[in-house]
């Protein structure tokens, strides 16, 4: 018998199959041996049963995608959270009326309160400035708003709050009114449709 050469060609086997792996992972080339990473065997290895952990190049890089995978998941997941803005904010620029809404009843005499966000509030006499504007009620007006540039009339259906006011009362005939929002400028030009706000209401006779 000569088991030289057996061992020979087993070596020479092991060391193809190694270059193979190299060839198909190159990540393989920096994986421990086999001797070195050995543990004392278990009873339930002994018993048949192995213990499976990712030793191998490929599991191990699996296992990294995975905990990345999920850890990019809840960041984004979070940062939506975060960035979620709240379920109460108005647009970035418009007007509305705050106690009082589309098919409102109200009184003949009744306070309406007024809002606008995206622009600031600023008294006519302080002139224009870009971004700021002032408050103007247009009751039963032919349009939902006042087109842009279009100077609002000064008479008994259209009223100013040239002083920055955020409300003003009117008093109404009993029956159904529609009334416009309109923000413009410190020369009353209109704003246009994106700040106009238009509502109708029942005035109830007292």
């Amino acid at each position: 018998k000569h088991p030289q050469p057996k061992l020979k060609m087993k070596s020479s086997v092991a060391m193809l199959i190694g270059l193979a792996a190299v060839a198909i992972d190159p990540a393989a080339a920096f994986i421990r041996p086999a001797s070195i990473r050995s543990r004392p065997a278990s009873p339930l290895s002994m018993s048949g049963h192995t213990d499976h952990e990712p030793t191998s190049a490929l599991e191990q890089r699996n296992s990294r995608r995975h905990f990345l995978g999920t850890s990019a998941a809840a960041a984004a997941m979070a940062a939506t959270l975060t960035a979620a803005p709240p379920a109460y904010a108005g647009a970035k620029n418009s007007v509305y009326f705050s106690n009082v809404k589309d098919g409102d009843t109200v009184p003949t005499k009744f306070t309406y309160k007024f809002e606008v966000t995206g622009y600031e509030l600023s008294p006519a006499a302080a002139g224009l400035k870009e971004g700021t504007g002032h408050h103007h009620l247009v009751i039963d007006g032919p349009k939902a708003f006042v087109p842009p540039g279009e100077a609002i009339p000064f008479d008994d259906t259209h009223k100013h709050f040239g002083k920055a006011q955020t409300e003003g009362e009117l008093e109404l005939a009993p029956g159904k009114h529609k009334l416009t929002l309109q923000f413009a400028n410190a020369n009353h030009q209109s704003y246009g449709k994106e700040f106009a706000k238009t509502v109708t209401v029942n005035v109830k006779a007292d």
